[in-house]
């Protein structure tokens, strides 16, 4: 439903008031997004009465400065704020309505599917929370892992720190998914196309931003194909795989193999697996990993 404030156009307008009263009864989200909206110009008014006040002792003295002149001005800055407050406003009318719909615990469904749509069109494949993340990859993690002899939830952990749990995958030039979930990059073995980024690495335990190129996919099956084809055909990760059924120190081996230049890479990989979240969001999917 869309909000307006046509009754209280004009600031000396007392119907307004009433007329949101009535709204909120027949409507309470509409009644709060349009007190949201009057808070916000009273909040204008308050900063343009401000910077009035800032500038005011250059005026001082000045052939029109005159009380007559601060009355209409104040008449001009009531009515500008109520404007400068409809429409998208200044963003603090939506901030508060969003606050009020959550204390009042109302909801609007058909709202919030329309936004979800909308995400879902501007970031296809993303993840919106680490239930959704383990649910879809779990599938793609234990077939992966069949193929080392890893525990799936090893890949799950290691994708999910790597990610965010899918949260900061990362994007091409365009924006789009990688569907990179192990971070691996672009060397000179990898004929496929890249994805350029910004990204922390670690010299001499400090850790400083570097552009780097990252390995780009079509999904997330290819993503969980090449990490293990990226391990076997490396020499130098035969320990870790040696390893692969002992999540922790399979992490660990990665680590000391030079997987990633953090010092501290297998110990947050042992704690994601550790975590109650992690155990909770396991058991939440009702599968036997």
């Amino acid at each position: 439903m869309e909000s307006h404030i046509n009754t209280n156009d004009v600031y000396t307008s007392l119907s307004g008031l009433n007329a949101i009263k009535a709204t909120g009864r027949k409507d309470s989200a509409e009644g709060l997004k349009q007190v949201a909206q009057q808070f916000e110009a009273v909040f204008v008014n308050m900063m343009l009465k401000s910077m009035r006040e800032s500038t005011k002792v250059f005026s001082e003295g000045n052939y029109i400065s005159s009380n007559e002149l601060d009355f209409h001005q104040q008449n001009f800055d009531d009515q500008m704020s109520l404007h400068l407050a409809q429409g998208k406003g200044l963003g603090l009318a939506d901030v508060l309505y969003r606050q009020l719909m959550h204390q009042y615990e109302l909801e609007q469904p058909q709202q919030a599917d329309e936004i979800k749509t909308d995400l879902e069109k501007v970031n296809p494949n993303q993840f919106s929370s680490p239930q959704q993340f383990i649910e879809e990859l779990l599938p793609l993690a234990k077939e992966a892992a069949a193929k080392i002899g890893a525990d799936p939830k090893m890949l799950l952990a290691q994708s999910a720190l790597e990610t965010g749990w899918g949260s900061k995958i990362v994007k091409d030039s365009q924006g789009g998914n990688s569907f990179n979930l192990f971070s691996i990059k672009s060397d000179a073995s990898w004929q496929g196309p890249v994805a350029k980024t910004a990204t922390v690495e670690f010299k001499n335990g400090l850790a400083e931003m570097q552009q780097a190129k990252f390995r780009r996919y079509d999904s997330y099956q290819r993503s969980f194909d090449d990490y293990v084809d990226f391990l076997k055909s490396n020499p130098r990760y035969q320990n870790a795989l040696d390893q692969a059924a002992d999540p922790e120190n399979f992490a660990a081996e990665l680590q000391k193999a030079g997987y990633a230049t953090d010092p501290n890479y297998g110990r947050k990989i042992a704690e994601i697996l550790n975590s109650e979240l992690f155990s909770m969001t396991l058991s939440n999917t009702q599968a036997e990993v």
